[in-house]
């Protein structure tokens, strides 16, 4: 599915180094895996835009966030794409006017393959776990922050990127800015590709993590 491409981005920014600036990359980078690690474990539902530079496109992401289970819609030219994680499979569903099917991706535990693993849901899910875990390895530097604004949080902002002693694979560089609460309001890669909250609510409902149509398994 081509949204299953969305969002993918090149090209890293360089970082620079010297005693000071290191002591204080060093504490962003605390923060960093901090703030991760509470998004990896909070309880919230939120929609997105995600913009991609080229082709120019834009599309809707909602997001159900509850550990472990995960739902992530990406919503764009009259489809509707589903990920959805829970502790006993992982699906990828689809709908699209009044059809609808789900397929069994993965089984409990285990990582869903390409094309299944879509960007978006990556961000939500396993690029926060690795962050968390190994945040402080990477190259931080603090950015700009942003205020609070129409309903959404203030947000503390990091520039990213791997370093040389950075796990494989690496989260993808950027600028990531965190609520307090650990939930991502925006992203912007160095392509130019951005996500951006629009809606940050603190629940989530359970019926949500249910695929919308009976799952069948993946063709041989």
């Amino acid at each position: 599915m081509a949204v299953a491409t969305l969002m993918a981005c090149a090209a890293c920014t360089s970082g620079g180094s010297g005693g000071p600036r290191n002591d204080h990359a060093s504490a962003a980078a605390t923060k960093l895996a901090e703030l991760a690690g509470r998004g990896a474990a909070a309880t919230y539902t939120a929609a997105y835009t995600f913009h991609q530079e080229s082709p120019n496109s834009t599309v809707v992401v909602d997001v159900w966030h509850a550990p472990p289970n995960l739902r992530v819609d990406v919503v764009g030219g009259g489809a509707t794409a589903s990920f959805i994680r829970t502790p006993r499979a992982t699906y990828s569903c689809a709908m699209k006017k009044h059809k609808s099917s789900c397929f069994t991706v993965a089984g409990p535990g285990r990582p869903a393959p390409a094309p299944f693993d879509v960007g978006p849901a990556t961000l939500f899910s396993d690029d926060l776990v690795t962050l968390s875990a190994s945040g402080i390895s990477y190259l931080v530097t603090p950015a700009t922050p942003v205020p609070a604004n129409g309903g959404l949080p203030a947000a503390t902002c990091f520039a990213i990127k791997a370093g040389l002693l950075t796990p494989q694979p690496a989260v993808q560089p950027g600028t990531y800015c965190f609520a307090d609460t650990g939930v991502l309001t925006s992203v912007t890669y160095p392509s130019g590709n951005t996500a951006q909250a629009i809606q940050v609510l603190p629940v989530a409902s359970a019926a949500k993590f249910k695929p919308y149509a009976k799952p069948s398994p993946l063709p041989s």
